[in-house]
């Protein structure tokens, strides 16, 4: 886990420290699914005591294994995700005065400990592009036979027929075939 250590940042406000972290992680948990990583996940970045929040940035880096939407081949994805969390204690939306402000989108801090790790994750996965795609001219697979475009060209007719004369051409096949 990527935990950082911030018991004496806390009682500094204006401090920073900078961290650097590296840690084997076998997959990444989305809603469709484990995607496999494939290189160690990588972290640095500093965080900053603004008197408010403990504000961190930085960025995440690894190699995916993904499986291209067109073809459905297997390829490595290096990505580098940035990363910008804010963080505060159980009194979250307070500041050391004790007054109140506004602010959504705070993570919990308990302890002296900031757990890096959801937030890499959502990182990477905000990172991951939208359609996969093992190279950016693949050619997908043949929507007829299966065969992977991109190793070899079946020998599928791929002539579109418009469906209204689909009968027409069947019928056609079927003379050629009486004779």
């Amino acid at each position: 886990m990527v935990k950082i250590g911030v018991g004496d940042l806390k009682a500094r406000p204006g401090g920073e420290i900078e961290f650097k972290s590296q840690e084997k992680w076998t997959f990444l948990s989305t809603v469709s699914g484990n995607i496999p990583i494939v290189a160690p996940v990588r972290v640095t970045g500093r965080v900053t005591n603004t008197g408010k929040i403990l504000l961190v940035q930085g960025q995440a880096a690894t190699t995916l294994e993904l499986t291209c939407d067109r073809c459905l081949e297997k390829y490595r994805y290096p990505v580098v995700a940035p990363l910008e969390e804010e963080y505060a204690g159980t009194t979250a939306g307070q500041d050391a005065n004790g007054e109140k402000w506004d602010k959504v989108e705070v993570r919990p801090l308990e302890g002296d400990f900031i757990d890096l790790k959801p937030a890499v994750e959502e990182a990477l996965i905000l990172a991951l592009p939208m359609k996969w795609l093992c190279r950016e001219n693949c050619r997908g697979l043949c929507p007829h036979c299966g065969q992977n475009l991109n190793e070899s060209q079946c020998r599928c007719d791929a002539r579109p027929v418009d469906p209204r004369l689909a009968v027409l051409g069947e019928l056609l096949h079927k003379k050629e075939g009486e004779n």
